[in-house]
Parts: C-alpha cells; sequence; structure tokens
C-alpha cells in the first residue's frame, strides 16, 4: 500500500458500495472497486487475469474478487484479492484509521460541572473558591475494524476559568471542593478569584462565569501505531451573583 488514503469509496455496476472519510484535511483520496477475475494456472498475479473491462461489479458476499484502489491520478495503489464481506465493503483498506475515526466519535467527555463557594451571592473583594466536581480521571473509548482496534485517552490537565469580569485563571487540576462540614480554617484552595464590582448593573444581575477543561488527547492501536492527537476542550457556564458587603452600624 502506497500511504494510506484519508477518503476511500468503493464503487459497483450499480453505485457506491461503501466509503469512509477520515481527516478532514483532505489529502490522498482513493477509488475503489470489486473485479471479477479468470483463474491463471501461474497463480493471481497478472493484470491479464482481472477482467478489467467490465468494471467493477457489485459485490456479492462471501465471493473472491479483485479489489483495485486508484488514487485521484488514476494510479493504482492496491490491488488485492478479496472476499467480500458487506459488514466491510472497503475490505480493510484504512482500518487502522477507520477504527480511530470510530473510537473518536465514542468518546464522550462531560462537560463541566462548576463548583463554587460562598454556594449563593459572593461578595466584593472576597475570594470565591473555584472547583469541577465529578471524575477528574482519563476517559477513553475504543473501536474496531476488520479486526483492528483503536483506543483514544482523553485525559484531563486544566482548567481556565473566565469570572466574567475580563480576567481569566488557570488551574492545574479540578480545584479543591469546599466542606461546609469543617472549620474554614483548617481549609485551603489554590484556585480562587476575587471580584473586584458588584454584579448589580449587569445584565441578570449576574457575572455569566464559564469553566473550560483542557483534555491532552492520545492514541493507541493493536497494530502498534499511536501517539497525539493534541488537545480537546469542553466548557460550561454558570450565573454568579456578585454584593458589595453591607457595613453594619450602631
Amino acid at each position: 500500500m502506497d500511504g494510506s488514503p484519508e477518503a476511500v469509496v468503493v464503487v459497483g455496476r450499480s453505485g457506491e458500495v461503501g466509503s469512509w472519510t477520515g481527516s478532514p484535511r483532505g489529502g490522498a483520496r482513493w477509488t475503489c472497486g470489486y473485479y471479477g477475475f479468470d483463474a491463471d494456472p501461474n497463480g493471481f498475479g497478472a493484470d491479464g487475469t482481472v477482467r478489467y473491462d467490465d468494471g467493477p461489479v457489485d459485490p456479492e458476499p462471501g465471493e473472491l474478487y479483485v479489489l483495485v484502489c486508484r488514487d485521484q491520478s488514476g494510479r493504482t495503489v492496491k490491488s488485492l484479492l478479496q472476499r467480500f464481506d458487506p459488514a466491510d465493503p472497503l475490505g480493510g483498506i484504512a482500518a487502522t484509521e477507520r477504527a480511530l475515526d470510530e473510537a473518536r466519535k465514542r468518546l464522550d467527555l462531560p462537560l463541566p460541572s462548576p463548583g463554587l463557594n460562598p454556594p449563593a451571592a459572593q461578595l466584593v473583594g472576597v475570594p470565591t473558591w473555584l472547583w469541577v466536581d465529578g471524575p477528574w480521571a482519563p476517559a477513553s473509548a475504543t473501536a474496531q475494524v476488520a479486526g483492528v482496534s483503536a483506543t483514544v485517552t482523553a485525559t484531563p490537565v486544566s482548567v481556565v476559568w473566565s469570572p466574567g469580569d475580563g480576567t481569566t485563571v488557570t488551574c492545574d487540576g479540578p480545584g479543591t471542593r469546599y466542606d461546609a462540614a469543617r472549620p474554614p480554617g483548617d481549609q485551603r484552595s489554590s484556585c480562587t478569584h476575587a471580584y473586584g464590582r458588584s454584579s448589580a448593573a449587569l445584565p441578570g444581575g449576574a457575572y455569566a462565569m464559564t469553566a473550560t477543561v483542557t483534555y491532552e488527547v492520545a492514541w493507541s492501536s493493536s497494530t502498534g501505531a499511536g501517539g497525539s492527537l493534541g488537545t480537546l476542550t469542553r466548557a460550561a457556564t454558570v450565573p454568579v451573583v456578585v454584593v458589595e458587603a453591607q457595613a453594619l452600624i450602631r
């Protein structure tokens, strides 16, 4: 095989038999077809045994054909004897890439659930504790195509908080959940934000605080291939009411 395609379409006499599109960048695109062939007493392999002039056929399950793929220039990039399997009409072509593509689709990363303390209105000048609830652990998804499996794993690494007042706070981790059952002096958090102004004049009377979790994503496969897929993010926004502390006058 000359490289790996980023899109494959298999055609027959009646139209498309199967297709797959991977990378949206474009690149190598193959058009394939199943062809009949004549038995060769000297062994399969000579071009003369393949009935190219008949064109690609509509393959029947379990029958043997020659699967031929050509690139956009018309050059043959793959030719092999193949028994047609309706469950895999592409005949195992780009199995690793297709398994990876399917695993990425199956990866389900939840939206973050922002937590704040105080749990109700925040006070101007008083640090608000910030954290995200839920498991802070890698999430994985696996898919298999034509006997090749691929696994995609996303690991959470940081949270960027946008309090809505033009600032940002980056926290390496989910933050520390405030425990109301423990004395305040016994608790510490490195993920906080203090608002400088009340939210009274804002639309809805609240700041829009957004928590964005960044995941580092990697993949591996049963073929030994793998590597980094860059990063993914998930974000959620909550309203935050901020009030001025009222002085007590006697």
